[in-house]
């Protein structure tokens, strides 16, 4: 659960300390892993929204379940 927010973390650091270098090939060069960190981080986003899509259908079987009592 923890590994997507890893690499985040990780790529981060590759692109802000490529960032903070006053050269414009390694400005240029961090353009890469910013896109990366910016692309993981909309699949986070994606696979969370769905973990909260299955988790509230889920509650919901389970309360209409336990308030009609089959």
């Amino acid at each position: 659960m923890m590994a997507g927010h890893s690499l985040v973390k990780i790529l981060s650091g590759f692109a802000w300390t490529m960032l903070c270098m006053n050269d414009l090939l390694y400005f240029i060069g961090d353009l890469g892993p910013l896109f990366i960190v910016l692309a993981l981080t909309g699949l986070e986003l994606g696979v969370a929204i769905l973990q909260v899509y299955v988790f509230t259908i889920l509650i919901c079987i389970y309360l209409n379940d336990a308030i009609n009592l089959h």
